[in-house]
C-alpha cells in the first residue's frame, strides 16, 4: 500500500510538475532583472498584424509600459530613414519576371491570378519581401483598414508619454535577412498556400490573446512556412544580436522592449538566452 501512495505521489509530481513548467511559459509580458539593472524592464511578444477584433492591450502591459521610460522596437518606426528604407523595401528595379524561367514565369502568372488577383505583369516591380507581405495581408480575414499593429499602437504610447524611442535594428537588415531566408519560388510556394496562412492567423491571434508561447512559436516555426534556413536567419541569428544589445539599454535606462513573439520561446529565443548571461527573465502573470 505505501508503495502504491509513494508511486502515485512520484507520478503526480511529475504531472503536475511538467504542467507547472508549460504554464510558466504562458506569458507574452517578460519582466528582466539582475546583473546591474537598476530598475526593471519588461519583454513584450507582439504579433506584427492583427484584425482589429482579435487586438487588445492587456491591464498588466500598460502598466508595464507606463512603468518604462523607453520603448525599443525590432525597428525604429519614428526614424524617418527607417520609413524611407521601409517604402523602398516594396519595390525593386529587378522585375520578377526577369528572375524567372519561361515555364515559371507562366506558373507565377497563375499563382498570382489566382491567390491574389493580380498578374505578374502588374506585381512586376514589387520585391520578392514586398511580395512576401503582401501575401500575409492577403491572407488575413478583416480589410487593411481593419488591421491593427502593436508596434503603432505602442510608439503612440510612448510619444504621448514622452519617451524615447529606439530599435535593435534597421529595415535594411531585414531586407538582407527576408531574401538570404527564401527564394522567389519558396515565396510563390508560400503564396500557393494562401487558406493555410489564413488559418495560420486565425492560430496566432488565438495563442496570443490565451499567451500560450510555447503554442505560438511552434505555430510560426511551422515547416511548411518556415524552413530550418529561414529560421536561423530569422529567429536564431537576430536574437543572438539582439541579446547583445538588450542588456546595456536596460541597465541604461528602464525600457519595454516589443518583439515579434516568435523571438522570445526556444532555446535560441531571447528569454533562454538573457537568462544564460545570467540575467533574471520572469513571466508577469
Amino acid at each position: 500500500m505505501k508503495k502504491a501512495i509513494f508511486l502515485i505521489a512520484a507520478v503526480a509530481s511529475t504531472l503536475f510538475g511538467n504542467a507547472q513548467q508549460a504554464n510558466d511559459n504562458n506569458s507574452m509580458l517578460w519582466k528582466i532583472e539582475g546583473k546591474g539593472i537598476e530598475k526593471p524592464s519588461y519583454l513584450f511578444g507582439t504579433i506584427h498584424v492583427l484584425c482589429e477584433e482579435d487586438f487588445q492591450i492587456k491591464e498588466k502591459v500598460s502598466n508595464a509600459f507606463n512603468s518604462t521610460s523607453n520603448l525599443v522596437l525590432e525597428v525604429n518606426s519614428t526614424d524617418p530613414k527607417e520609413m524611407e528604407s521601409m517604402q523602398k523595401m516594396m519595390r525593386s528595379e529587378i522585375t520578377l519576371s526577369s528572375r524567372l524561367n519561361e515555364a515559371e514565369r507562366k506558373e507565377a502568372n497563375e499563382i498570382l491570378t489566382s491567390q491574389m488577383g493580380i498578374t505578374l505583369e502588374q506585381a512586376n516591380y514589387v520585391s520578392p519581401s514586398g511580395l512576401m507581405s503582401i501575401a500575409i495581408a492577403n491572407a488575413m480575414k478583416c480589410p487593411p483598414t481593419k488591421i491593427k499593429f502593436f508596434e503603432g499602437e505602442f510608439v503612440t504610447m510612448a510619444q504621448a508619454q514622452h519617451k524615447t524611442i529606439g530599435g535593435l535594428e534597421t529595415i535594411d537588415s531585414q531586407i538582407v535577412v527576408m531574401e538570404k531566408s527564401y527564394t522567389l519560388a519558396e515565396i510563390l510556394n508560400q503564396i500557393k498556400l494562401k487558406s493555410d496562412y489564413a488559418q495560420i492567423m486565425d492560430n496566432l491571434a488565438r495563442f496570443h490573446k490565451e499567451e500560450n508561447l510555447p503554442e505560438l512559436y511552434r505555430t510560426i516555426t511551422d515547416r511548411r512556412f518556415m524552413n530550418t534556413t529561414a529560421e536561423n536567419l530569422m529567429l536564431t541569428e537576430r536574437n543572438q544580436a539582439w541579446v547583445k544589445k538588450i542588456p546595456a539599454i536596460a541597465k541604461k535606462e528602464s525600457t519595454f522592449f516589443a518583439v515579434g513573439a516568435g523571438h522570445l520561446y526556444g532555446k535560441n529565443g531571447v528569454i533562454e538566452l538573457l537568462k544564460q548571461q545570467g540575467y533574471k527573465v520572469t513571466p508577469v502573470k
